[in-house]
């Protein structure tokens, strides 16, 4: 009695290929344009491409820096658009601009969507490997020579072999396919994997277990007043750290009457820490005594019990107000761990009144206010040569060390250059770097992140 007015779009090259060419895609269709055997040859690669666009979006950002909503319309237009320019051309003795083609297919049609210049440069290098006279001149066109199935332009007059050929393709998508490696199927699946556990403890009863007539609240306010609030690192007091960032040393060349960027941006990050501290202090005391009953139980306390129950993270630790606050971690354990090196590496650089040798980068709420505060201070170390934030750029060298632990606290000496920072903790996916030939390498083991080594971030004049 109801009508489904959204369709979810089918999973997969060979499902969504499938769907074109029994609904989109038509006998009459194949044959609008003469000479046939081109036309349907275009068609076919424009349709590949849409499926291949499509189903890279899966990878996340390895597929798109920025998620698009692309569908059947996109499709239907750039069809519409090669039917009027191949027809016009055909009928005329005219020479078929694939400039033209592929400037509406990846610029207009789908590139309308598009707004980052690093997917806009991908689609092009799919339309110039795909959108070119090369599809009407090779005989068994491949659209990737790479991959394991040989995935070619067929040119067949009627639409059951067309979807005869589609049936042939291969159920599970091969990375290659999309032009990404190993790496990115293996992202996708997990994060896939991770999605559906999710999905299944929130749908799962909330229920203490053993038997023992314990309620999962009983569990919850052991757990809190047994464990994490004892892990808790202690508050930061705003009268002291202030005291001691007056009082910390200067680095050579900052004038001492001016304030110093890093000194700065030290204190903002104490400030957003202690933020999240109060926040997560007051979350578990009211958790304890609303399980006591010695408050009201409000919807967010109910929610956070759950999530503490299924040990993951409150929402209230990582959003307010809708934006993030925190860093994101799917498992409560995680999460308490990066609380407490953050303090660490804070209240060690706070404590000590000096710089740390590497400054793990991940662990700050800002770390793009970091890297501009670093070259600021560089900039004003040359203020004799007439430096100006404006007019410098970031300039970033990669050492040899590796730091051992995320929180920095495993440190291998090396000599601290006089300007700039290094910062540690940076990994790189699916690919390796190669630290005597000092550039990225195929990746060789399973693990698709690889740590990076501890890079000297600094600035330079343009």
């Amino acid at each position: 009695m109801a009508i489904k007015v959204t369709t979810e779009p089918p999973k997969g090259i060979a499902a969504g290929m499938a769907r074109t060419f029994n609904t989109l895609i038509t006998q009459d269709f194949l044959e609008k344009v003469e000479p046939y055997e081109k036309w349907r040859g275009v068609v076919f690669a424009i349709c590949f491409m849409h499926s291949i666009v499509y189903e890279r979006r899966k990878f996340g950002p390895l597929g798109f820096c920025i998620p698009y909503e692309f569908n059947s319309a996109d499709l239907e237009a750039s069809l519409i658009f090669i039917e009027n320019h191949m027809s016009n051309a055909f009928n005329h003795n005219l020479v078929i601009s694939w400039r033209a083609i592929r400037y509406m297919v990846c610029d207009v049609q789908y590139g309308g969507r598009i707004t980052d210049d690093l997917d806009r440069e991908m689609f092009w290098t799919y339309g110039e490997l795909w959108l070119t006279e090369r599809v009407f001149n090779e005989k068994d066109y491949s659209f990737n020579t790479l991959s394991e199935f040989p995935y070619t332009i067929p040119d067949f007059p009627e639409i059951p072999k067309y979807q005869e050929y589609i049936n042939t393709f291969p159920e599970k998508d091969s990375p290659v396919i999309f032009g990404m490696n190993v790496s990115a199927d293996l992202t996708f699946r997990l994060a896939e994997s991770q999605a559906m556990i999710n999905t299944l403890i929130d749908t799962m009863p909330k229920e203490a277990g053993g038997g023992s007539g314990r309620t999962k609240e009983d569990e919850v306010r052991d757990k809190l007043e047994t464990d994490l609030i004892r892990q808790l690192p202690e508050d930061f007091i705003e009268q002291d750290y202030k005291e001691k960032l007056s009082a910390m040393s200067i680095p050579r060349g900052l004038s001492p009457d001016k304030n110093v960027p890093l000194n700065i941006f030290l204190r903002q990050e104490i400030e957003q820490l202690q933020t999240v501290l109060d926040i997560v202090r007051k979350t578990m005391s009211d958790m304890v005594e609303a399980i006591a009953g010695t408050i009201i139980m409000t919807a967010d306390l109910v929610d956070s019990i759950d999530k503490i129950f299924d040990f993951r993270v409150p929402a209230k630790w990582q959003f307010q107000a809708g934006a993030e606050i925190s860093w994101l971690t799917p498992s409560l354990a995680g999460w308490i761990k990066g609380l407490i090196d953050r303090h660490f590496q804070l209240n060690t650089w706070l404590t000590k009144g000096s710089r740390p040798i590497s400054f793990w980068l991940t662990g700050f709420y800002n770390p793009q206010g970091f890297l501009t505060a670093a070259m600021q201070e560089v900039t004003r170390q040359h203020a004799e040569q007439k430096w100006s934030l404006d007019s410098v750029e970031p300039k970033t060298d990669v050492l040899k060390e590796i730091i051992g632990g995320e929180d920095g606290r495993i440190e291998k000496s090396f000599s601290v250059p006089s300007e700039g920072v290094c910062i540690h903790g940076l990994y790189i996916e699916g690919a390796a770097w190669s630290r005597n030939e000092r550039r990225l390498e195929d990746q060789v083991s399973k693990d698709p992140f690889q740590a990076f080594p501890v890079v000297h971030v600094t600035a330079m004049s343009t």
